[in-house]
């Protein structure tokens, strides 16, 4: 079996943390979790896709879309007051920090770095949240960079060169290069932010079995009260992790549908209308 966090893995301190924090979970699972990076560019679908996952991060909106064969084990908590002990994220619209743009209005017919349509935090919440305050009648309001930014790392490089006027992020990736990447996130600066939604949740294949996976989601919800596990986690801007159900991510997909069914794009070549 597979543990990977190639999801959160945004610095090298985050990494190492993610790394030795999986291992604890599977010694204290009883169960062997060989650590697997899957850096980009390979696609992360890819990694969901293994039929060896033990413990992998997946965006909730593609689980959503096809839950089959994916047991759900736990999901973060991430520590900051704003989240208020729930298991959620936000997605965060980024400018440079020396963009004159004071109100996310500003930057409507730039171009905006955004992630691929599978991702939650990076297409899906910030069309639906952009679909909600576009004037009617209006199918988009930004226009694409000129390279695709598939990656976190890729949208805040995008914002941070001017190659794109905004950008979305998940806010929990902020968190976590605010804490061990100070440098490249002081060049940013947040001008709104989408609602909560449930935060991406560890996974596993159905096929490691369902003692496997109880064992498993066990560890997870009792890392908080272990003392290396704590210490880890706090290291990675956690409080705890959580029990999720399918249910809490059906929602996701209604967003996109909503998108989808009203034709609105997130960003658009042409004219924008």
């Amino acid at each position: 079996m597979i543990a990977s966090a190639r999801m959160y893995a945004v610095a090298a301190p985050a990494a190492r943390a993610w790394q030795a924090l999986f291992a604890r979970v599977a010694e204290c699972a009883g169960v062997d979790l060989a650590y697997v990076e899957h850096a980009a560019p390979a696609p992360v679908s890819a990694l969901w896709a293994r039929p060896d996952c033990g413990c992998v991060f997946m965006c909730g909106y593609p689980y959503a879309c096809a839950p089959a064969g994916r047991e759900l084990l736990a999901a973060p908590v991430p520590a900051a007051p704003r989240y208020q002990g729930r298991p959620v994220y936000f997605s965060e619209f980024v400018v440079h920090a020396d963009s004159p743009a004071q109100t996310l209005a500003q930057t409507f017919g730039g171009r905006l770095a955004c992630m691929l349509p599978e991702s939650n935090s990076g297409y899906n919440a910030p069309r639906h949240f952009l679909m909600r305050q576009a004037p009617a009648g209006a199918r988009t309001l930004y226009r694409p960079t000129a390279q695709p930014t598939p990656t976190p790392l890729a949208t805040i490089d995008a914002v941070i060169a001017g190659e794109a006027e905004a950008g979305v992020v998940d806010s929990y990736v902020l968190d976590l290069l605010r804490s061990h990447a100070p440098e490249r996130v002081a060049q940013l600066r947040t001008l709104a932010q989408t609602p909560a939604a449930p935060i991406p949740p560890l996974v596993a294949s159905a096929q490691i079995g369902a003692e496997a996976c109880a064992r498993i989601r066990e560890a997870l919800l009792a890392m908080d009260h272990d003392p290396l596990g704590a210490d880890l986690m706090a290291q990675l801007g956690l409080a705890c992790f959580a029990a999720v159900q399918p249910q809490d991510y059906a929602g996701l997909a209604a967003l996109a549908r909503e998108s989808d069914e009203a034709g609105f794009a997130l960003t658009a070549d042409g004219e924008l209308v």
